[in-house]
Order: C-alpha cells, then structure tokens, then sequence
C-alpha cells in the first residue's frame, strides 16, 4: 500500500481546492481526492519473471512447457 507524507496529501488536495475556486467546506473531500490522485500516479509493482514471460509467449507455448 502506498504510504504519502502529509505534505504530498496537503499539497495535492491545495492545487484541487485552487482548480476549484477556493469552495468553502471541501477540505475532507479535497482531502480524500488528492489521496485517490496520488495513488492513480503510483506506478505499477514490477511484473513477475513469470508474467514477463507469458507477455511475449503465446499461450499454446506456455502451456507445452509446462
């Protein structure tokens, strides 16, 4: 699970309370956005040696080497 400082948090969640006008009462769900947008700009975990192989084998070979 991905761990944010809470100044990552805070400085995602400012830039989308600027975007949108500086409302009033929209801190939580500013708040709970910018988590959900730093998540989505994780990169993926490394792919295992075994999905590395399966992308550049076709299933048939794949299933005679088993």
């Amino acid at each position: 699970m991905a761990q944010f400082t809470e100044q990552q948090i805070a400085d995602e969640a400012h830039r989308l309370w600027l975007e949108e006008g500086s409302p009033e009462g929209r801190a939580a769900s500013h708040w709970q956005q910018a988590i959900e947008i730093l998540k989505a700009r994780e990169p993926l975990p490394p792919k295992s040696q075994s999905e590395i192989a399966g992308d550049k084998m076709p299933p048939e070979q794949i299933a005679s080497e088993l």
